[in-house]
């Protein structure tokens, strides 16, 4: 989609839900992006693997579990 044709629906809009779109594009700006919140836990899983706060052996063991019941 152009930026345009956003602009134009912009326009469109009933007055009173341009407060709603407004709040809607400053929550996109301060949200990181898909990139890097994959990146963000890709170091985290790195950094972490093998320690205390990897994944948990009750949780590990229900997903295997699970996993073997549903084959």
């Amino acid at each position: 989609m152009e930026r345009q044709e956003i602009i134009e629906k912009i326009k469109r809009l009933p007055h009173d839900r341009l407060a709603e779109v407004d709040a809607f594009i400053d929550s996109l700006s301060r949200r990181p992006s898909r990139a890097a919140r994959t990146r963000a836990i890709r170091d985290y899983a790195l950094r972490n693997a093998g320690t205390h706060a990897d994944l948990d052996p009750d949780l590990e063991a229900a997903g295997i579990e699970h996993l073997l019941e549903t084959d």
